[in-house]
């Protein structure tokens, strides 16, 4: 079975992943990234990396939804359209609940 793996987001900060093989999908609102995570969800995606701006639309209780489901795993990336801080905090949090230690205090 070949592992799928998607971006979603704006498309200036995805639009180079394509170059990479895989599949990019550009989008800006809520309603339509939930129905296209549902869509890869069924077409066994096995990673989807989301931009910040998108995740922060979805909002929390959302991507805490989709944090806890087996497959596909959702990854938090930057935007090329404005300072990262959405996917910081939560590999921070993911860190520090793994080793009980806060090693990127300093970033």
């Amino acid at each position: 079975m070949k592992n799928k793996v998607g971006v979603i987001g704006d498309l200036d900060s995805i639009i180079g992943f394509r170059a990479l093989g895989m599949t990019v999908m550009a989008c800006e609102e809520k309603n339509r990234a939930n129905e296209i995570l549902k869509q890869w969800q069924e077409d066994c995606y096995s990673i989807i990396f989301i931009t910040e701006p998108l995740a922060r639309e979805l909002g929390e209780e959302n991507m805490e939804e989709w944090r806890n489901t087996w497959l596909p795993s959702l990854v938090i990336i930057p935007s090329a359209k404005e300072d990262p801080c959405l996917g910081r905090d939560t590999l921070r949090t993911a860190v520090r609940r793994a080793t009980g230690i806060d090693l990127l205090s300093h970033i």
